[in-house]
């Protein structure tokens, strides 16, 4: 017969299996629902009707995506025609809205655009409102604009032409509302609220967007009240929705038409893709790079959304009350928000009671506790900081492998691999010297501490953000608390709770921090390592076994040898992250850079707000970064990398003189005509407030809010028509002659002397033209 201690030791081995047993099984917990996220399989042309087909879809991409469409381009122009010509073949009562759309900002130069939405129409039966879909088909100049958007319209024309099949009848009046100038900042949106948002009635519109070609369609923000819109897409093929990313959206430099439409009282869902980022608003978003499978989710989501909303009483919907969300393999989970703060505070409570079992069974001291709340919100801020600077570090040696837009690269995988490896490394070691020093049951409970508060300050202060942390963090205090309550001889009864009590974190936290890479290697790389971290932290203490009785030197050795290969493994990873995504091995990178010719000094610049990161941009821009304002005015003072650039031969936007009248009170009342000779479709003009007051001005008819406190006038239209644009302005004059500064706005480098579309460089380009004008 054995030993006591050596009964003890082969406890000591069955509980640690048993607690790799369990950790595996999480793990493959985490991954397989990853994986059940993947995309849908695209159905093919030969699809029935009533379906929707993603080769039937992409295949108005492909007419779409041809070439680039900035506002106002011939593309723009034929890309109008076809959506008109397609909705109208299937029957649909189709119509073009025009007018001047306008950048809600009252401060620096306002960005305004002569947009045309398009609105095609099917009535219902017996309206309570009315359903949209949504898209905008004007794309970024450079980039054909593939995924976006042209994947909203290849979904908008499918499901168009899907529902226009067998006779269907639906209840409530259906829209398509195809949106102008949204890349210059949600103009036609802005122009179709402010106009036209009264006639619906209650609506519900679906937003169709992307910020790369790839992956899982996610609804990331709906408008409140939402209970209503939740239900419904709840019932929708395979969909993806949390609450914690709509806060942190709001993070994010970009934005959609959403946000307009939600300021007009529509309810909205906003759904994009987000993988593939490094393709995003570049020359290479092509229909062959656009992920089909990405096409057929969001299309199918999408019809059976209408469908559904279509026999809705939409009336319902602003009553409807307000909820979260996240996504599981089973569907969506949802609860009321009224429960977020008393479900953060009760894990906090049930937190409290952890403690204090363990406090009484003698497993730790609150001073303890303290020290291991301490511990684990360092560790925590440590692991995103250190995966942070592997991304740094990359970009320190290469800075050309990050995206102009959203900063990631066209292989990311070894870079997400070696941030997850130095944030969890980190916190393993941390883990390891902190368990020594405080005990397993004070580290696992001061954790719980910890992220319970986290959950009570998140529920307090950015509603929803909370979304991503109860529902994992639940489950695991009961398991704690269950544990705390056994004796101390079951260990595998504990090792069996503790497991499935974190299945739910496993569920949600895995899939979570895929989707937080895709957003980006910073912010969203950060993201994801927090996600991961979260789940580790939580599932460390199934190892909570007394030390290896092996020697001090001996665990000094191991100590000092998993860091080594951790830093090894690390260092291979962003090496191959290196060479993977190295020029010669990837797709040509992109450089965003614009040329202006300032005909007032005749001379002419190169210039980026983007550190020149490739050999093509560092020959171009050679001086360091200096105000331009008078060859890019449009810019309000930003600092921009430049270099001497050829001239063109071209005179500066004219501005013609159609009435000037001078009020009793002095003020000077002018009508003026604004127009490119060259035929660019942007021009703008600046008035310093030295030289005037602008009191009032009026643009293509749209009316502009004028601060004169302000130190500058001006405004930017896109969209102008080859004879200009009308300008009505009312101001105090404070010299005998006005000097107006003018621009226009094109994106032809092909029109700069000498210049060659080089090869190892994408271009996104802009050329201006600018000067000065006296009235």
């Amino acid at each position: 017969m054995g030993s006591s201690a050596d009964r003890s030791e082969q406890g000591h081995a069955r509980s640690r299996w048993g607690a790799l047993a369990g950790l595996f099984v999480l793990v493959l917990v985490g991954v397989l629902a990853t994986v059940d996220r993947g995309p849908a399989e695209s159905l093919p042309a030969e699809a029935p009707p009533s379906v929707f087909s993603a080769a039937r879809a992409a295949e108005h991409v492909e007419r779409i995506a041809e070439k680039p469409r900035p506002v106002g381009s011939a593309h723009h122009a034929e890309t109008r025609r076809y959506l008109l010509d397609r909705l109208d073949s299937w029957g649909w009562t189709i119509e073009v809205r025009r007018g001047v759309g306008a950048d809600p900002s009252s401060t620096g130069t306002r960005q305004l655009a002569a947009v045309s939405n398009i609105v095609a129409r099917m009535p219902g039966t017996d309206p309570s409102g009315t359903v949209v879909l949504a898209a905008h088909y004007d794309s970024v100049p450079g980039s054909p604009g593939a995924a976006d958007d042209g994947l909203g319209l290849g979904v908008l024309l499918e499901t168009a032409r899907a529902l226009s099949t067998d006779g269907y009848a639906p209840r409530n009046d259906v829209m398509l509302l195809i949106t102008d100038a949204e890349e210059l900042g949600l103009l036609g949106a802005e122009a179709f609220v402010r106009e036209h948002t009264e006639e619906l009635g209650t609506t519900v519109l679906l937003n169709h967007e992307a910020r790369g070609n790839a992956g899982t369609p996610s609804t990331f923000r709906t408008t409140s009240p939402n209970g209503e819109l939740l239900r419904v897409l709840s019932a929708a093929p395979e969909p993806v929705a949390n609450s914690a990313f709509e806060a942190a959206f709001e993070a994010l430099p970009n934005d959609t038409d959403v946000t307009r439409f939600a300021e007009g009282g529509l309810h909205s869902y906003d759904t994009a893709v987000i993988g593939g980022g490094a393709y995003y608003h570049t020359p290479l978003d092509t229909p062959d790079r656009l992920s089909r499978s990405a096409l057929q989710q969001m299309g199918q989501a999408s019809l059976a959304i209408t469908r559904q909303l279509a026999v809705t009483d939409l009336t319902a919907v602003p009553g409807s009350g307000r909820e979260l969300v996240i996504t599981t393999p089973w569907g969506l989970l949802r609860w009321p928000a009224a429960l977020e703060e008393p479900l953060a505070w009760m894990a906090l409570a049930l937190v409290g009671l952890v403690t204090a079992l363990r406090h009484r069974r003698g497993d730790l001291t609150l001073p303890r506790v303290g020290m291991s709340v301490g511990v684990t919100v360092a560790v925590m801020a440590m692991a995103g900081t250190v995966a942070l600077a592997v991304w740094r570090t990359a970009l320190a040696i290469d800075p050309g492998q990050a995206s102009v837009e959203v900063g990631t690269v066209y292989r990311p995988e070894p870079y997400r691999l070696a941030m997850a490896s130095a944030g969890l490394g980190l916190l393993l070691v941390c883990y390891l010297l902190a368990r020594r020093r405080i005990g397993t049951p004070a580290l696992a409970t001061g954790g719980l501490v910890t992220f319970a508060l986290c959950g009570v300050v998140a529920a307090r202060t950015v509603p929803g953000a909370s979304a991503l942390l109860l529902p994992p963090l639940l489950p695991a205090v009961l398991g704690h608390l269950l544990t705390a309550l056994l004796p101390r001889r079951h260990d595998t009864a504990r090792t069996v709770i503790l497991v499935l009590a974190l299945v739910p974190a496993a569920l949600v936290l895995g899939p979570n921090a895929l989707s937080a890479f895709a957003v980006g290697a910073g912010m969203g790389g950060v993201l994801a390592v927090v996600f991961l971290s979260l789940f580790v932290w939580l599932a460390l203490p199934l190892f909570g076994l007394p030390p290896s009785p092996d020697s001090r030197r001996v665990r000094v050795r191991r100590h000092a040898l998993v860091p080594a290969l951790g830093i090894v493994l690390v260092a291979a990873l962003t090496a191959t992250g290196l060479v993977a995504n190295r020029s010669e091995a990837t797709p040509p990178r992109q450089e965003h850079v614009l040329y202006a010719l300032n005909t007032a000094t005749g001379r002419a610049h190169w210039a980026s707000p983007r550190k020149p990161d490739t050999g093509w941009s560092r020959a171009r821009l050679t001086e360091q970064p200096a105000v331009l304002d008078d060859s890019f005015p449009w810019l309000d003072g930003r600092k921009l990398f430049h270099g001497p650039a050829p001239a063109m031969d071209e005179s500066a936007p004219r501005l013609d003189v159609i009435e000037d009248r001078r009020g009793e009170d002095g003020r000077r009342e002018l009508l003026l005509r604004l127009s490119s000779p060259r035929g660019a479709t942007g021009v703008g003009m600046w008035i310093a407030n030295e030289q005037a007051t602008v009191r009032a001005a009026t643009v293509g008819g749209r009316d502009l809010s004028v601060a004169p406190a302000d130190d500058e006038f001006g405004f930017l239209i896109d969209g102008t028509p080859p004879q200009g644009v009308e300008v009505r302005l009312v101001l105090d004059q404070h010299h005998d002659a006005l000097t107006v500064r003018v621009a226009d706005r094109g994106h032809d480098l092909g029109s700069v002397p000498g210049f060659t579309p080089p090869e190892e460089v994408l271009v996104t380009p802009t050329v201006a033209v600018a000067g000065v004008r006296t009235l």
